[in-house]
């Protein structure tokens, strides 16, 4: 399975229909910078493991320009997402430089 990252998850919408993409086998993260978002994305965990099978996302609060911060490793993720968040950041550069440090040798990023 693939292990993928949404930049700035908000909710949680896209990461919960990336993780029927990822299989059961592999793995979303979101990250969002505001835990109100982060918290709203946890409460509808249980649902979507129930209606879709699939219980394998989690969430991160944290900022997309230092990774490092939230724990995110070097070279963990097969796929990078972000749904315009990007645009937002005062720093692109530094949220570059993480989304490839935390791709794999090979890996994509979409935004």
């Amino acid at each position: 399975g693939l292990s993928i990252m949404d930049l700035g998850s908000g909710a949680g919408r896209d990461v919960y229909v990336l993780a029927q993409l990822a299989g059961k086998n592999g793995s979303v993260t979101g990250i969002d910078m505001t835990q109100e978002q982060i918290d709203v994305a946890i409460q509808h965990k249980g649902y979507h493991a129930e209606k879709f099978g699939f219980a394998n996302v989690d969430f991160k609060q944290g900022y997309i320009e230092s990774l490092d911060k939230v724990g995110l490793a070097d070279n963990s993720f097969d796929v990078i997402v972000s749904n315009c968040v990007v645009n937002l950041s005062p720093d692109k550069e530094a949220v570059l430089r993480e989304a490839y440090r935390t791709l794999k040798p090979g890996g994509e990023m979409y935004f």
